[in-house]
C-alpha cells in the first residue's frame, strides 16, 4: 500500500478508484500545483491552495448519540382485558342476532338472544325452590320456638333446621346461576317467566368474529362472537433467550406493519417474559403502543420491530472520512504544516456503530482528521 500525488504541468481529467468505506465525493485531483510524496510510507503533502479548492474539511470526532438494537417478530393483540370470547352458560337456539363483524358496541349492549327449553326450566326451578323455601322457613322458626319451649323433641327441631338449610342452599345456587346468564331473581320472584336469554357485550370495542346464525342452535361454552378494544391493542414479541438479558421495561421499541412497510410506530416495552420456549428458545415479551390511531392496527397483525437496548454518547466522524483497506479502517490526521505544504499520515481506527452516516470513533485522542475530502487523495495498489 501506498500513497502517491500526481503531478501535473496541465490540467487534466483523472479518475482516482479506491475502496472508500462511505459515500462521500468523487472529484479528481484536477487543478493547481501538486507538491510531491512525503518520503515517509502512510504520509501525503499537499498545498494549502489545494486543500481550499478541493473543499476539504479538519475537524475532530464530535460526539453523537448511538443506540444498540435488537430485532424481534411480533403480532399486534389485544390485552387480556381488551379482548372478549362471548358464550353462553347455557344451551340455547339464536334468536335474535344485533351485531356482525366490523361492527362496533358499547359495554352492555345486548349482541344476540336466546331462547330454549333450558331457559325456562331454569327459571321454574329457581321458582319452586324459593316458594318451598318460605314453607320450610315457617316450619323451621315454628319447631324452634316450640323447641325452646321444651315442647318439641330435639330430633323434630333438628329436622326442621335441617330441611330450612338445604332448602337455602338450593336456591342461593339457582339464584347464582340465573345471575351467572344475567337473569335477574327478583323477576322470577315476582312470578313472571324471563321467556328468551340476552347475552350482552362485557366491553367496548369491535366485533372481530361472529360465528351465529338465526335459528342455530347454541352450546354452552362454544364462542358465539369476539370483541377487541382497540384502545388495549399491544405488540407481543418472541426474543431469543440470549437477548432478554439486555432488556429493561420502559425501553422504545419501534415496529412497522406490513400495510405501511416504510412508516415507523412507536411502542414502550412493558412486560418481559420469565420462561423460555421450550421449541422455539424464545421469550414472550409485551410493548405498550405509544400515541398512534390505533384503527391503523388489526388484531394478530405481523409487525417487525427493534428494541433500543442502549443509549450512549460517543466520538463520531462522518463514513466519508474513513477509509477501508485489507478489513481495516483508517483515517487521515493533519501531521503538519509548513510553508503552505499540508502533510496528512494515515492512522488505523477501531470503529463502533454506525447511524444517520457517522460511525463511532473507539480510539482516545484522535483529532485534526480529514472530515471531507479523503477521496480526493487516497488511492491504493
Amino acid at each position: 500500500m501506498k500513497f502517491s500525488l500526481l503531478i501535473v504541468s496541465i490540467t487534466v481529467a483523472l479518475s482516482l478508484f479506491s475502496c472508500h468505506r462511505g459515500k462521500g465525493e468523487q472529484s479528481t485531483l484536477s487543478s493547481g500545483e501538486v507538491s510531491a510524496v512525503t518520503d515517509h510510507p502512510g504520509e501525503i503533502t499537499i498545498s494549502r491552495e489545494q486543500f481550499a479548492s478541493m473543499k476539504m474539511e479538519i475537524g475532530d470526532p464530535a460526539p453523537m448519540m448511538f443506540s444498540d438494537l435488537i430485532s424481534a417478530n411480533g403480532y399486534i393483540m389485544a390485552s387480556p382485558t381488551g379482548c372478549a370470547k362471548i358464550s353462553t352458560l347455557i344451551s340455547g337456539r339464536v334468536r335474535q342476532i344485533n351485531f356482525s363483524t366490523g361492527d362496533f358496541v358499547n359495554s352492555g349492549q345486548t349482541l344476540f338472544t336466546l331462547e330454549g327449553h333450558e331457559i325456562i326450566l331454569l327459571q321454574q326451578d329457581y321458582s319452586v325452590a324459593f316458594q318451598k323455601l318460605k314453607l320450610l322457613k315457617a316450619d323451621y322458626e315454628r319447631m324452634q320456638s316450640l323447641y325452646d319451649e321444651k315442647i318439641a323433641a330435639q330430633k323434630d327441631f333438628l329436622k326442621a333446621e335441617s330441611d330450612y338449610k338445604i332448602g337455602q342452599s338450593e336456591v342461593e345456587g339457582l339464584r347464582a346461576r340465573l345471575k351467572m346468564i344475567y337473569i335477574d331473581p327478583a323477576v322470577i320472584e315476582n312470578g313472571d317467566i324471563v321467556p328468551f336469554l340476552t347475552i350482552r357485550s362485557p366491553i367496548s370495542g369491535t366485533i372481530t368474529q361472529q360465528k351465529l346464525v338465526l335459528g342455530e342452535y347454541l352450546l354452552p361454552f362454544e364462542t358465539a362472537m369476539e370483541v377487541v378494544n382497540e384502545d388495549k391493542l399491544r405488540l407481543k414479541l418472541e426474543l431469543f433467550e440470549n437477548s432478554v438479558s439486555n432488556l429493561r421495561t420502559g425501553q422504545q421499541v419501534l415496529f412497522s406493519t406490513p400495510d405501511h412497510p416504510d412508516r415507523k410506530f412507536s411502542a414502550t416495552l412493558s412486560h418481559i417474559g420469565k420462561a423460555v420456549s421450550p421449541e422455539a428458545r424464545t421469550v414472550e415479551c409485551f410493548a405498550e403502543i405509544n400515541g398512534t390511531d390505533r384503527k391503523l392496527f388489526l388484531d394478530n397483525m405481523y409487525v417487525e420491530s427493534s428494541i433500543t437496548t442502549l443509549e450512549r454518547e460517543a466520538l463520531a466522524v462522518p463514513e466519508a472520512a474513513l477509509i477501508q483497506d485489507h478489513e481495516r479502517d483508517y483515517v487521515l490526521i493533519l501531521a503538519g504544516e509548513t510553508d503552505g505544504q499540508m502533510t496528512f499520515r494515515q492512522i488505523p481506527v477501531q470503529t463502533g456503530a454506525t447511524r444517520q452516516g457517522y460511525t463511532e470513533i473507539l480510539d482516545e485522542n484522535i483529532d485534526s482528521v480529514l472530515l471531507k475530502g479523503v477521496y480526493n487523495l487516497w488511492t491504493g495498489e
